[in-house]
């Protein structure tokens, strides 16, 4: 049965690409011209496709017509790292993602922090109920087999980062009461407006869909390239959901199902930057094209240490530095984050260079060898503990570079961690764990610990592993984990109350505010109180 819903916001990337939009001075209520109906436009598995494709390049494109300076996950996966306190700022800057590491943009319901997901991924759900339903009128094919996999993983995955975002999470709360977000299932009038539904219907929901999208992908043709989803994919993203609710023999299973095809990447592709979807461990990635690039609003302006914008030479990123204590000497990973690093923001002799340099000759060439292993510019600031693992692949430029999605070792992390929670598996996770961490340290043995101990070495492997690729604010959430940067590196001045926070059982500040502009347009929505 289809669900219809009034003041969403969905405009819709079907009428993007094909021309088919309306500008509406109404931010819930864009929706297409009279000019060509949805039914003609998606009339055909090639015009299918094409919506498809438009939904792909809404992860990394610019959209002018809510908030023009975001980028899809090029925005998103900064989101979820930069509040979460493993990857750090230096400075202010210029101000991008200030008020989110300070806490005050996603707990405010007029803030484009709130504002951006709920579009976004209410958006791409509209544009995959647009072909779900119109393929009910085609015959079916292996190549609508394709699309129709790739279109309910869609409306899955975006369902759950809204439920992420904007609910209590799953094991903390009660979710048979909880309120999640609305589900969408149509995108035709007469336009009501939906009430919030429960975290438990949203998951089941998020369940169904990539139940479908895994049967639709058993049949289907293969995938064009890897910035399309397939059934890994799918699979991954169910390891990911199962995980999240605490269902582990079903994440142990589709992380190890999601993986089989891919082979872990080597210590030199590691270490050559993660900006290109050639790598062989990547799972699922934006392919940027270069005429779409976001230019200074992609994840590597925010994120890389040497792309070549304001707010990289004004606000180096790097690591907690409690974190980088976690990792063995031996681990390669730790090669990627320069402890020495000399600060550029401090005389020679002073600041976090007090005591480190006899001479302003030796802070000067301490200076020009880390500019050549960071393959940074003379304006770029630097400071210890810097970052190296995002990289512009060709020195300090703006050129686009790929984005990454799900790769590998993400599933190697869910099965291990999903085996040692359901007790009696130990082993099997140990030997998970090791299968994975021995790649990245030569000097890695076979873990012996078990329960709760080995749940937590796996944990810290996952904020090593998956560090600045969006990860880490989920996983305080299902892990109900306080924040305290204390002793991170982070500045109490620049940080404020992202300092220290509660864990979310205790503090409901996690949970991102519903939209004022969803709110003042839906009577039927209510805010998180």
């Amino acid at each position: 049965m289809k669900t219809t819903y009034k003041n969403l916001v969905y405009s819709l990337v079907l009428a993007m690409v094909l021309g088919l939009s309306s500008c509406s001075d109404d931010f819930l209520q864009t929706v297409p011209t009279d000019a060509v109906s949805t039914d003609i436009a998606l009339g055909s598995t090639e015009n299918m496709m094409l919506a498809i494709n438009g939904i792909h390049r809404t992860l990394y494109a610019q959209n002018p017509e809510i908030i023009r300076f975001y980028a899809g996950e090029q925005y998103m996966i900064p989101m979820a790292e930069f509040a979460a306190g493993d990857a750090l700022h230096s400075a202010a800057g210029n101000g991008w993602f200030r008020t989110v590491a300070q806490w005050t943009s996603h707990t405010d319901a007029t803030s484009n922090d709130v504002t951006y997901p709920w579009w976004y991924y209410y958006n791409i759900i509209g544009s995959a109920n647009n072909i779900i339903n119109a393929a009910e009128s085609l015959q079916m094919s292996d190549d609508l087999h394709n699309i129709l996999g790739q279109a309910y993983t869609y409306r899955a995955w975006a369902h759950f980062n809204l439920v992420r975002f904007f609910a209590k999470a799953y094991m903390i709360g009660d979710p048979d009461t909880d309120l999640g977000v609305p589900i969408m299932l149509a995108t035709e009038p007469p336009y009501e407006g939906l009430a919030r539904n429960t975290v438990t219907e949203v998951y089941n929901q998020i369940k169904t869909d990539l139940t479908d999208a895994i049967t639709h992908f058993a049949d289907a043709s293969p995938r064009a390239d890897i910035s399309h989803l397939n059934v890994d994919v799918a699979k991954g993203i169910a390891a990911r959901v199962y995980l999240t609710i605490g269902e582990w023999a079903n994440a142990a299973k589709y992380a190890n199902e999601a993986r089989e095809e891919y082979s872990l990447m080597s210590e030199a592709q590691f270490k050559a930057g993660f900006n290109t979807v050639d790598n062989p461990e990547w799972m699922w990635g934006s392919k940027v094209i270069t005429d779409q690039t976001a230019y200074f609003w992609s994840y590597f302006y925010y994120t890389s240490n040497n792309f070549n914008g304001s707010q990289n030479r004004s606000n180096p990123k790097f690591m907690n530095h409690k974190l980088y204590d976690m990792m063995s000497e031996t681990d390669y990973r730790r090669d990627l984050i320069l402890k020495d690093c000399p600060s550029t923001f401090s005389a020679w002799d002073k600041g976090e260079n007090a005591g480190r340099y006899a001479s302003k000759e030796e802070y000067d060439a301490a200076v020009k060898t880390y500019r050549g292993i960071i393959g940074n510019s003379s304006t770029h600031n630097m400071v210890p503990y810097l970052h190296i693992k995002l990289q512009q692949s060709d020195g300090a430029t703006i050129t686009p570079m790929d984005v990454i999605h799900m790769r590998a070792a993400e599933m190697y992390l869910i099965e291990a961690e999903a085996l040692a929670r359901q007790g009696g598996k130990d082993a099997e996770a140990q030997s998970v764990l090791y299968d994975l961490v021995s790649v990245r340290d030569e000097g890695y043995t076979k873990s012996t610990n078990t329960g709760q101990a080995l749940v937590n070495e796996i944990l810290t492997q996952r904020r090593i592993e998956l560090f600045l690729e969006g990860h880490r604010w989920f996983d305080m959430l299902r892990n109900d984990e306080t924040l305290d940067l204390a002793g991170s590196g982070a500045n109490p001045d620049l940080y404020l109350e992202g300092m220290y926070e509660d864990k979310p059982s205790m503090n409901d500040r996690w949970i991102f505010r519903i939209p004022q502009r969803e709110l003042n347009a839906n009577p039927n929505m209510v805010q998180n109180d």
